[in-house]
């Protein structure tokens, strides 16, 4: 398990740690640790308030509020599209995960398409650990990284 997966455990609610951790362990089984991110954990509340603008405010009041969370501004309109659909996600709580696939050169990817077993991978791991995943939710919420407590 990378350092980063170890930090990003340590934050989420105690409750969520053993689930997360046997989900971890799982992947790393299967898949290794170098072929996967735990990008995001805990979530603070200005971070999903940002997250929430895009796609439905404009670019320039979007990146007001993701510079207050300490996000990297988007370059233009192409990047502003939606990427939630609630204020009130499961990350904030501390009960969630979003967990994808690294490219070849170790950068996280959101190609579902070309990363395509190893998305299955991460979504088995996970079911098999009792967690809900976002890949079984209707399109078009339908949030292949994310996972949270049953």
């Amino acid at each position: 398990m990378t350092q980063r997966s170890i930090r990003m455990l340590a934050e989420l609610d105690p409750v969520a740690q053993p689930v997360f951790q046997d989900f971890l362990n799982r992947l790393d089984v299967e898949l290794g640790d170098d072929r996967y991110i735990v990008f995001e954990g805990r979530r603070r509340v200005e971070t999903q308030e940002a997250y929430y603008a895009q796609g439905r405010k404009p670019l320039d009041e979007v990146n007001v509020l993701r510079k207050a969370a300490g996000l990297y501004l988007l370059r233009s309109e192409n990047d502003n599209y939606l990427i939630t659909w609630t204020l009130k996600s499961k990350h904030i709580e501390g009960i969630a995960m979003d967990v994808i696939p690294v490219n070849g050169a170790g950068d996280p990817t959101w190609d579902l398409a070309h990363f395509w077993n190893v998305y299955v991978a991460i979504k088995d791991c996970g079911c098999a650990a009792g967690l809900i995943c976002g890949a079984h939710w209707p399109a078009p919420k339908t949030d292949w990284p994310h996972y949270e407590l049953r």
